[in-house]
Order: structure tokens, then sequence, then C-alpha cells
């Protein structure tokens, strides 16, 4: 059985931004297009992190990651990102309506760190063979922010109420 735990999550503190100016796309759909007009929007806007820029002089310690993680902290002190104050597991409800509602027969989720689990454990199955690149660059933003901005969507059977 998968383990699940509550984390204290931070938000965007809609006191000090526009959430409108400062949510992307995932970064696998981020386009370059949407990635100049996701940056003009906002100065804390997360492409900052999901989905950077790299320039033709990037080092070591100057690079998308290292950018990302400055981003990160930079947002906490200024007031831009707050923490929650407990430990919570959160709900996700995606408010469909109509046809996608009743493809999803209105699902939802929750949003909490869970225990990483090799796939041979037979616990967590992949839905689909992922590429080596973008493995390789989520876990070094990773690494660098040790933040998880991005969802992972998992499917789980729930008992039938009969």
């Amino acid at each position: 059985m998968a383990e699940v735990f509550p984390f204290q999550a931070y938000r965007f503190n809609p006191a000090r931004v526009d959430l409108a100016k400062v949510l992307t796309q995932p970064y696998d759909k981020i386009t370059p297009v949407m990635q100049e007009r996701y940056y003009a929007l906002a100065s804390q806007n997360l492409i900052a992190v999901e989905k950077g820029k790299a320039y033709s002089d990037d080092t070591p310690a100057n690079n998308v990651y290292t950018r990302a993680a400055q981003a990160l902290k930079n947002w906490i002190t200024q007031g831009a990102l707050v923490r929650d104050a407990v430990p919570s597991i959160y709900i996700l409800s995606p408010g469909l309506s109509g046809a996608a509602h009743a493809r999803t027969q209105g699902a939802q989720g929750i949003h909490r760190p869970g225990r990483v689990e090799d796939y041979a454990g037979g616990v967590v199955f992949r839905h689909e063979q992922t590429l080596a690149g973008p493995r390789a660059d989520r876990l070094e933003l990773l690494r660098h922010t040790r933040a998880h901005t991005g969802q992972l969507f998992m499917l789980y059977a729930t008992r039938s109420k009969g």
C-alpha cells in the first residue's frame, strides 16, 4: 500500500500577487511563446521556477536551476509565497461541468507527499514511459529548489459503497 503524508504547503499570497498572473501550465505543455508571455505577466510568475530561461553564458553557479531556487527564496522573503500553519492533505476538485464532468465522474483528488516506491515493488505503476531528458530536468530542479511545483497524477481504487 502506498504511504501518504500531510505537509505544509507554500501558496501564492493573493494579498501580494494576482493569482491570474502567477500560475502556469505544466512545464511540458509550455511553448516558447507561452514562456515569454508568462514572464511578461508578473515577476513572481511560476514560469521562473517551472520552466526558466536558459542563457548561453549559464554556469554551474548561475543557471536555470539556481535561478529557480533563488526565485522561490525571494518570493518567500517578499511574502509572495506563504506557508500554511499546519500540515494538511489538500483536496483537489477540478470543478468540471458538462461532458468533462461526465467523463471524469466528478473526479476528486488530494495533494500530499508520498513515499518514493520502486516500480518493481508493484505499489505504484507507470502510465507511460517517461523520457530520460525530462526526468533528469525535473530531478535537477528538485535538487536545487527542494520543492515540487508540478503535479503528479495518480489513480487509486476506492471501496464500493454498497
